[in-house]
């Protein structure tokens, strides 16, 4: 489990990611580049503070016990992968504005897929964060057996999405912008198992 130290470091990084994904969300539903612009701002503001919390964190490895020292090391593990869903999360702002800009349309399958990523994603680090408080072994399991899930629903999803451009159900123009949108989900999602990995070990 992540020490007292790491936890307070981690928890606040945790919920801006669930910002993002809700930004995410909202701006690729109403076209809303408020919204997108929050994804943007959550974006450039969390890279710089999740980097700071890690370097923080080597200045507390001093005259700690190696179990200790090994849990810190694990608090910067996690923070390393949740700087990298970050950047992932933050991957996803291109695409939508290309979406909004251009007044691209989604198939209806398409946009229910988008939907069901967000709500899984939010999920996830919801989960992510409860077991940092809990050392839970079901909640651990979760973040695992979700983001392993998500990580074949996005293969399954471009997939699907290749069969409806044959079938002509889908716009060419739509394409670019939901594979983009799979891949940066389906990067975050790995790095989430990477979480729960860590989050199994023991000290």
């Amino acid at each position: 489990m992540a020490t007292v130290a790491g936890k307070e470091l981690i928890t606040p990084v945790c919920k801006k990611l669930e910002d993002m994904v809700g930004a995410a969300r909202n701006a690729f539903n109403r076209h809303s580049r408020k919204d997108l612009e929050q994804l943007r701002g959550i974006h450039r503001e969390i890279l710089p503070e999740v980097a700071q919390a890690i370097k923080k964190l080597e200045g507390t490895t001093t005259k700690k016990t190696p179990t200790e020292r090994t849990e810190i090391l694990k608090s910067q593990s996690i923070l390393t992968h949740l700087q990298l869903i970050a950047e992932r999360l933050g991957g996803l702002a291109d695409p939508i504005e290309k979406k909004i800009r251009d007044g691209v349309l989604f198939s209806e399958k398409a946009v229910s897929q988008t939907n069901q990523l967000f709500d899984r994603q939010a999920g996830i680090l919801r989960s992510v964060l409860d077991s940092l408080e809990t050392d839970n072994a079901v909640l651990k399991q979760y973040v695992l057996d979700e983001g392993q899930k998500m990580v074949q629903n996005c293969i399954d999803f471009a997939t699907e999405h290749e069969e409806r451009l044959v079938e002509g159900l889908c716009l060419p123009q739509a394409a670019p912008l939901f594979l983009s949108i799979l891949d940066c989900m389906s990067s975050a999602a790995r790095h989430e198992v990477d979480i729960a990995q860590i989050l199994f070990r023991k000290s």
